[in-house]
């Protein structure tokens, strides 16, 4: 496969369409990039019209080698153009509408501009054609690094600032469950030359920092030439868990015998990744930047996760880099 990261890849230099691509924009009804004022072909018709109300705004980017996608955006009025820019990944669900709704009131007050792209299951289905990077195709054919899924997400950001007029020159990431997933691969694979932070929230499975465990639940098979465990642990990365995401019989907990040598559910999992990356960057004498903060009283829920992540992003909290999972509490 070839070794070129993703990161060297520049915002929005593939004009070529996906056929998949060009039928969701038929379903849209609308021109590549063109914003859409009503439902998506997708999610809650009536929540998605109580947010175009709130202003949030929705278009089709396929100004990417891989499929077109819809974006959500939120800019609360007041939000300024040097306002941190947000990304936030869905779950397995694929319900970026709800995502949105739950992030609403949190970017209003932190003055925070929302990007919420949504990999719908027809156009990237299963794990693999989303959290998990899509470096194959099903019949474990290599794909271009233009066509994996973690190259969209800078792209993605040069146009909103472009539609936005916004002055940001990174962005930061969350996501959650699923999301999560997308997240912590998408860092492990070098991540976006201009993200700046991110958040893993509640992942149900991971790449273990593991030369030995086959990807998506190890290093192994990784494209060649993405892992650099000296940048990659220099990143401020928190990794963050529910208390009470304990149920091992979650309908949606990954099984695979490679996800449940990570632990018996997701706080477990959780712990064991941070664990390890933490050894890791022991055993390779690189300074590690991480952190892991647990969120009491919360179980698998994005909306209950989310105040506690914002704060991690933009506010101040007591965690300490290389330091044990711990609550997160405010900075004193």
């Amino acid at each position: 496969m070839a070794s070129a990261s993703f990161r060297a890849l520049r915002a929005a230099t593939v004009p070529a369409k996906a056929i998949a691509g060009a039928a969701l924009l038929v379903l849209a009804g609308c021109a590549p990039g063109q914003e859409v004022a009503g439902a998506a072909p997708h999610g809650n018709s009536a929540l998605q019209e109580k947010l175009f109300a709130k202003g949030v705004k929705r278009f089709i980017f396929s100004d990417w080698a891989g499929p077109a996608l819809p974006v959500w955006t939120y800019r609360a009025a007041g939000t300024p153009a040097d306002a941190p820019v947000l990304f936030i990944f869905h779950g397995a669900l694929r319900d970026a509408d709800n995502y949105v709704d739950q992030w609403l009131d949190l970017a209003r007050r932190y003055k925070i501009v929302l990007i919420v792209p949504e990999f719908s299951k027809a156009s990237f289905p299963g794990a693999r054609s989303y959290s998990h990077g899509w470096f194959t195709e099903k019949d474990g054919m290599p794909r271009p690094p233009e066509k994996w899924s973690f190259a969209v997400v800078e792209p993605i950001f040069a146009e909103v600032r472009a539609r936005e007029a916004l002055n940001a020159q990174r962005y930061s990431l969350y996501g959650h469950s699923g999301g999560a997933q997308f997240v912590h691969r998408f860092i492990l694979a070098g991540g976006g030359p201009h993200m700046a932070r991110a958040v893993s929230a509640n992942a149900g499975s991971y790449a273990m920092t593991d030369p030995a465990v086959k990807w998506p639940f190890g290093l192994a098979g990784l494209p060649e030439g993405l892992w650099h465990p000296k940048s990659v642990f220099a990143l401020p990365v928190t990794v963050l868990l529910g208390t009470e995401d304990i149920d091992p019989h979650h309908h949606s907990l990954p099984r695979q015998p490679e996800a449940m040598a990570q632990g018996p559910y997701r706080l477990a999992r959780g712990q064991t990744f941070y664990a390890r990356a933490r050894a890791v960057a022991k055993s390779e004498g690189v300074p590690f930047a991480w952190t892991c903060g647990l969120v009491r009283g919360v179980g698998h829920d994005n909306g209950g996760m989310a105040p506690v992540a914002v704060r991690v992003l933009f506010g101040k909290t007591a965690l300490a880099p290389g330091a044990d999972c711990a609550p997160v509490e405010e900075a004193r």
